[in-house]
């Protein structure tokens, strides 16, 4: 383990004793404080080496494919300053302890977050919000699907849209944030972003337009040393504009940094038994992408939940998805070949901690090296359902792998990917979860595997 491991490892143990201390501290002396906790341990089994794509992926860098036990605990704490104005403070944290990784005890979030009307700040740690149930490829974000654990960094957002007009409001975000883990440019940062329009077309309908842009910067590489750090530095990775005296083409060329983004439309009808939403996200690395060159590349999709007053059946939520990233914005030419989460500069690319941050249909390797097979093809469904005590979801997935331009996978490789959770509840605080995963491949050995999971909540 190396000495920056050693430092931030300290640096998150004594975090998380003063946001416990803290959390006592407010339940033992205020009434309006709330404080959840629960914790959970999971064992698994497979037939191979690995575990199945979807018993691993998405769950915030909790699992490896190579993990066969599980214990995880968490609490969070929530003080209301004002009712009036919504204001409360909120401290989480969260803990993983398994095999099957380098580092088998590591935080999973450790934050503060402050919120009212208007504004929410947040300092650590915190995993993404999933507004799909858990159900979508990407979780409500191309980029950041909860595929890796959360990046530490300050986050600042609006609490809700602006009101511009009477149905017109605007939301927005920026935010900083530190890549400490093992890479290849050691002290990367991350800059991000986002802008959106709310327009409520109707009581029933309403659409949602925006961008989001993350931008990796600074650190220095093995191969092409520090890289620039100052303000100015930072103005030209805020606006994406290129450094005309640096030394590498590529940042003379394109932009200073990484710059990676999507645009996002979703149109949402809710009618009397629940919500639709249909949506698209469609991801750019450079001008062509911004340009649109590489569409239709990017995730379509269709979500519903219903309404619990106007429905009473089984059915809880149902996600269909089409996905594509095999455009890049063509083969040849200087605007072709994105190759989407790499870069010279930063090799680990669109990585944190091993795992890939965002989009999960592509090959990791290892952090010296490009992802793999970032040129895929497929479908996706899944189901999330419940009736008394009993929950389950399902999920099946179908890609073409036609790995990258510059490594082409021939033949195309095929995979099916598909997955089963069902769960009883066997008190108000406690519950079991079964598991399953079964993965086809074409061109490899297919996996299969099985985990049980208890909870308890308090």
């Amino acid at each position: 383990m190396n000495t920056a491991t050693t430092i931030n490892r300290r640096i998150n143990l004594k975090l998380t004793g003063t946001l416990i201390v803290f959390a006592l501290s407010c339940s033992a002396t205020a009434q309006n404080f709330e404080i959840n906790s629960f914790v959970s341990a999971s064992g698994y089994l497979t037939a191979e080496d690995e575990l199945p794509f979807w018993m691993v992926t998405n769950n915030n860098g909790a699992l490896s494919p190579q993990t066969d036990g599980l214990f995880q605990a968490a609490t969070k704490g929530t003080y209301e300053f004002s009712a009036a104005n919504k204001a409360k403070l909120t401290a989480g944290v969260g803990l993983f302890i398994r095999n099957g990784v380098e580092d088998k005890v590591q935080r999973n979030e450790l934050y503060l977050q402050f919120e009212n009307s208007w504004l929410k700040a947040t300092v650590g740690a915190k995993n993404p919000r999933d507004r799909f149930q858990g159900l979508s490829v990407v979780n409500d974000n191309f980029l950041m699907s909860g595929n890796a654990r959360a990046i530490p960094g300050i986050l600042l957002e609006t609490a809700t849209p602006i009101s511009l007009f009477k149905n017109l409001g605007l939301e927005a975000a920026m935010g900083h944030y530190e890549l400490n883990d093992n890479r290849d440019t050691k002290g990367t940062m991350l800059h991000y972003k986002k802008l959106y329009a709310n327009w409520q077309l109707s009581n029933k309908s309403n659409i949602r337009l925006g961008i989001e842009h993350y931008a990796q910067w600074g650190g220095r590489s093995p191969e092409f040393g520090k890289q620039k750090t100052a303000f100015t530095d930072f103005v030209k990775v805020f606006l994406a504009k290129n450094s005309s005296e640096d030394d590498n083409a590529n940042e003379r060329g394109n932009a200073l940094g990484n710059h990676l983004g999507f645009y996002n439309f979703e149109y949402t009808y809710t009618p009397a038994i629940g919500s639709f939403k249909l949506y698209h996200q469609h991801p750019f690395e450079d001008g062509s992408g911004t340009a649109l060159k590489n569409f239709p590349d990017g995730i379509w999709g269709l979500y519903y939940k219903p309404n619990r007053e106007a429905y009473t059946g089984f059915l809880k939520g149902v996600v269909l998805e089409y996905v594509q990233t095999v455009s890049q914005s063509g083969r040849f030419g200087r605007s072709g070949r994105d190759n989407y989460f790499n870069n010279g500069i930063y090799i680990t690319g669109w990585r944190y901690d091993v795992a890939i941050i965002g989009f999960p249909f592509f090959e990791n390797t290892p952090v010296d090296q490009l992802i793999e097979n970032n040129r895929v093809q497929g479908i996706h469904a899944a189901l999330l359902g419940g009736i008394e005590k009993w929950g389950w979801m399902a999920k099946v997935s179908i890609t073409k792998n036609l790995g990258s331009y510059v490594n082409p996978i021939i033949p195309k490789e095929n995979r099916l990917y598909a997955y089963l959770k069902t769960s009883y509840r066997l008190s108000e605080k406690g519950g079991l979860s079964l598991e399953v995963g079964y993965d086809y491949n074409d061109q490899r050995q297919d996996k299969i595997g099985a985990g049980l999971i208890y909870t308890y909540s308090f």
